[in-house]
This record gives C-alpha cells, structure tokens and sequence, in this order.
C-alpha cells in the first residue's frame, strides 16, 4: 500500500543536484526526453520541445556534470543517454523515492494544468505521494475512494491527479 501518512512539510526540494532538477519543470523535461529517446542530440530535443536551443545547451550541461545525462559519442551532433535516477529520501517517518516517473510527472506540470495545480497544492511531496498511489491504481489495487479518503483530499481532486499520473506510470 502506499504511503498513508503523507507529510506535506517533506520537502523535497532541500538541495543538491537532484532536488534542482525536480525544482525545474523544463529540466526535468529534457531528461525526460533523453532517457525515452537515447542517443538522441540537442536539436531533436530543441525541435521536439520547442525550447531554446542555447537553453536546451545549458540544461543539458547542468543535466550531464550532475551525471544524469552523458554525452554518448565525441562525434558531431553529439548524442546523450540518460542514467536511471532511484534515490530514497527519507525524513522522520516519511519515505520518499525520486525515480525518473517522479522526475517525468514534475516535467508534465508545464503541459497538464492538474499536475500543476496538484504541485502548487501539495508540493513536490504530494505529487510523490499521489504517484505511489497511481502506481497502485493502475493495477487496479487502488480506487481514488482510497487516495482521497488517505491523503485527506476530494474524491474528485484525487480522481483528476490519478487520470494525470497514469500516463507517467503506464509508459
């Protein structure tokens, strides 16, 4: 079962590289992008995500000396894999996993008006929470009666957020 207890005053952005990654929704995108599409090169991610080219330069760079992008060739274009992110933060009584679906659900915000709004709500902590539950409701272990009711929020409210994180744990 997922976390029941959910603390909403867990941050999870208290620093490091890793806790800037999930701070930054476009960010967050291009690793996304990479590890869905590796070897991939900056301006597939430029054209794909309609994004800057010399931000897509930069982040890509602050991505790579966190080590969770590399370089992949010293060819031209060059082409970037992405590493696998699994880190257990844990404070008090409260465990939370940073995994590239938490990572792809914080770079969803900036295209899905519920995740953001669910963010902006419960925060970062929240919308890990909300995850471990979505993984439970796709397996059908889950209803949103059950979310709602343990996390203290709407019925609707935990419906619309599990409908958003679905497809981040069905890819």
């Amino acid at each position: 079962m997922a976390t029941r207890e959910a603390n909403w005053d867990t941050p999870l952005d208290t620093g490091g590289e890793v806790f800037e990654l999930l701070g930054n929704a476009r960010k967050a995108w291009i690793y996304t992008y990479v590890r869905h599409h590796p070897s991939t090169t900056i301006q597939d991610i430029v054209a794909t995500l309609d994004l800057p080219q010399r931000t897509v330069y930069e982040y890509a760079d602050d991505l790579a000396a966190a080590g969770f992008i590399e370089q992949s060739n010293d060819g031209r274009p060059a082409e970037y894999t992405a590493h696998e992110i699994d880190i257990q933060l844990v404070e008090g009584d409260a465990k939370r996993r940073i995994t590239p679906e938490l990572v792809e659900a914080i770079a969803r915000r900036t295209r899905d008006d519920d995740i953001d709004t669910y963010i902006d709500r419960y925060g970062l902590d929240g919308l890990a929470v909300a995850l471990e539950y979505t993984r439970e409701y796709v397996e059908g272990s889950i209803t949103h009666q059950i979310l709602a009711r343990e996390q203290d929020i709407s019925p609707l409210e935990a419906g619309v957020i599990l409908d958003a994180l679905r497809p981040v744990v069905e890819d």
